[in-house]
């Protein structure tokens, strides 16, 4: 895995997206700290909430366009993927892609459509970070975990979120330890082995259960 190109791909969104999280920062994430990852994850998660007002209030030509934005993400991201998640990313963005252009044609009935749509796009991202947590726990690099973990929690709270019921489970609170073991991460302290390594179990889980519910409602 190149870790250097993956820090510019990155660097690159989080000069779109860092200021707006920053300004918007939980008070469940640890003080001073707002990783790039996160701010991307909050970023994406907040142009797809945009993209689904710009559908109601029948502005399809905005809509269109921040969907086309999403899809332009996961385009960039799409050369660090290990072969698995390559494809999974190929799925999304061309999901998003023809959802751009079916909205943009008026071709796109239910709002429905559109959280489905995006609910996967959001759980595929949940797990590409989750992998890339473990990857970087395995080499023991404990900021870049947190960042991964972040980023990987936020995005399963969009997938949940866009879900719109359909995908209701533990998340929540899983989601909330997640944030606090990526922040302790981040901050260097405060943290042992076997709770990091709880911790990335537990979300994988989570992401397992939340992943077979969002499938499930692809073809309803």
């Amino acid at each position: 895995m190149d870790y250097k190109k993956i820090v510019f791909v990155i660097g690159v969104w989080a000069i779109i997206w860092v200021p707006a999280a920053e300004a918007s920062q939980s008070q469940e994430q640890s003080p001073g700290v707002v990783s790039e990852a996160k701010a991307i994850a909050t970023g994406l998660d907040k142009d797809f909430q945009k993209a689904r007002e710009s559908f109601l209030k029948k502005d399809l030509k905005d809509s269109a366009a921040v969907i086309r934005k999403g899809a332009a993400y996961f385009n960039s991201l799409e050369g660090q993927a290990q072969e698995k998640g390559k494809q999974t990313f190929l799925t999304s963005q061309k999901e998003l892609r023809n959802l751009a252009d079916r909205v943009e044609k008026g071709a796109v009935r239910s709002v429905t459509e559109i959280d489905r749509t995006f609910a996967r796009a959001s759980h595929a991202l949940a797990r590409y970070h989750y992998q890339m947590a473990k990857e970087s726990w395995a080499m023991k690099e404990t900021a870049k975990t947190g960042q991964e973990l972040e980023a990987a929690g936020t995005h399963l709270e969009g997938a949940v979120k866009q879900a719109r019921g359909k995908a209701e489970s533990s998340a929540g609170p899983v989601i909330q330890e997640t944030r606090l073991l990526a922040g302790k991460l981040l901050q260097g302290a405060g943290w042992v082995n076997a709770e990091v390594e709880n911790g990335i179990k537990a979300l994988g889980v989570e992401i397992d259960k939340v992943g077979e519910k969002v499938d499930a409602a692809r073809n309803r």
